[in-house]
């Protein structure tokens, strides 16, 4: 991936999870549930842009915020949920 693709994708996560996440201690959600949420919006803001490897690269991204996760096969994060999924609460996966 090239320095420009890097960043545009690195913006595209702030984005998200500016706009679709709620940050905070005691806050979790699987990769399940945070992943497809933000492929739609990686689709909607980067049509034209492709990314060959944009589950590994969102994990990557989401570590270098400082998140941490459970495992590597089907993680859970830890200190974000998606805005939804948190006025949900205890209905939801969170």
């Amino acid at each position: 991936m090239n320095g420009d693709t890097q960043q545009e994708f690195s913006e595209i996560i702030d984005r998200f999870i500016t706009l679709h996440c709620r940050v905070g201690a005691g806050l979790s959600i699987t990769d399940k549930a945070l992943f497809p949420a933000f492929r739609a919006f990686w689709i909607e803001s980067a049509s034209q842009t492709q990314h060959p490897a944009l589950l590994g690269q969102f994990r990557v991204e989401l570590a270098q915020r400082g998140f941490r996760s459970n495992g590597p096969k089907r993680p859970r994060w830890y200190g974000l949920s998606l805005h939804q999924l948190t006025v949900l609460g205890e209905l939801t996966d969170t």
